[in-house]
């Protein structure tokens, strides 16, 4: 029999600050690249992959570019990424590290901000993690996802339809936007697991021994990942209202303070739920627990009536020679009536007693 074998996680050890290495799983083949261009009037879209001739356009006062990079191991298309925005070397280490926590920082050409989304995934009944990065600058906006879900589609949609003010504002207004939408996410997420817990709460009422504990332990397991990646996306979320930098517009400051509140939010409900699956181990527990007893209890009942019919029929299945009642005509059937009755007045007394 082989062993499973875990993925092992890349880490960067021994490498200067600054390099670029990708430290998650390749889940697809190409990069794709969404560009937008966009004003109050205008807008433009484009879609590449790295087959193609990917071109980074010039930047233009009167325009917000966004480029949304699905799939990040390509180095060579980071680093021209990076050229091209003036991006710090640090950026493009933390974008590329999927393992690293939610955080805010401010650096001379843009904003960074990496953050952490969640998916419930049907089929598994499990939370899928993905890794995420905002780096916002003046003019631009530039998200780098994981995997090849179109996980701002939503928001693309927004901008096509023109819908809000965000087409009025500016590129750290979608920085916001994209923040707000990952928070969203969280919601929906814990609505699912919280339908589970209901589900499996009830079951556990109903019919304690069709639940499989290692279900408790699996959405304790999740719910203890997502206060991993939710907490300091608190802080960095904090660490955003508190800015003074001339990149971020004030009155944009004013919907960063609301998502922080949703941050919170989403904590709290995390706590609500990690205390409720707490509530059902122990319920799990005592449910079988009760049900144990209970079996025990039908089982002390049998043996209590069959101890004096068994000590009747002992007695007489002795092979003394002068036994009286083995000579009566009817001493069978008498002995068969006595038990009787005391199996009827025995379940009588203890349906009296309450222990049936």
């Amino acid at each position: 029999m082989t062993k499973k074998q875990g993925v092992k996680k890349k880490r960067q050890t021994g490498l200067p600050p600054g390099t670029i290495m990708y430290t998650g799983q390749k889940h697809l083949l190409s990069v794709r690249i969404t560009y937008m261009e966009y004003n109050d009037e205008v807008l433009k879209q484009e879609t590449y992959e790295e087959t193609t001739r990917i071109p980074i356009h010039e930047s233009r006062p009167d325009i917000i570019q966004w480029y949304d990079v699905r799939g990040l191991h390509d180095e060579k298309l980071m680093h021209t990424i990076a050229e091209r925005f003036g991006m710090h070397p640090l950026v493009l280490e933390d974008v590329v590290d999927v393992y690293k926590r939610p955080e805010y920082t401010e650096y001379p050409t843009g904003i960074f901000m990496a953050l952490k989304a969640f998916d419930y995934d049907e089929t598994r009944k499990k939370v899928k993690p993905q890794s995420m990065a905002i780096y916002c600058g003046q003019g631009f906006v530039l998200s780098f996802q994981e995997d090849e879900s179109d996980y701002f589609k939503p928001v693309r949609d927004r901008l096509v339809a023109a819908q809000g003010r965000i087409r009025r504002k500016g590129g750290d207004y979608l920085a916001y936007a994209l923040m707000d939408y990952v928070v969203d996410r969280y919601f929906h997420v814990l609505d699912h697991l919280e339908t589970s817990i209901e589900n499996m709460e009830e079951g556990i009422y109903t019919n304690p021994e069709d639940i499989d504990k290692s279900e408790v332990y699996t959405l304790k397991k999740q719910l203890l990942r997502l206060r991993k990646s939710i907490a300091p996306l608190r802080e960095a979320v904090g660490q955003f209202t508190r800015t003074s930098s001339q990149m971020v517009d004030p009155e944009t400051l004013i919907y960063v303070r609301d998502l922080y509140d949703h941050t919170y939010q989403v904590l709290d409900t995390i706590d609500t739920l990690r205390d409720v699956i707490t509530g059902l181990q122990d319920l799990y527990l005592s449910e079988m627990s009760m049900k144990m007893n209970r079996i025990m209890q039908f089982l002390t009942v049998i043996t209590a009536i069959f101890v004096p019919i068994s000590f009747l029929a002992g007695l007489y299945g002795m092979n003394f020679q002068h036994m009286p009642e083995l000579g009566y005509r009817y001493g069978y059937f008498v002995l068969l009536a006595v038990m009787l009755c005391i199996v009827l007045g025995m379940l009588f007394f203890f349906k009296k007693k309450r222990w049936l």
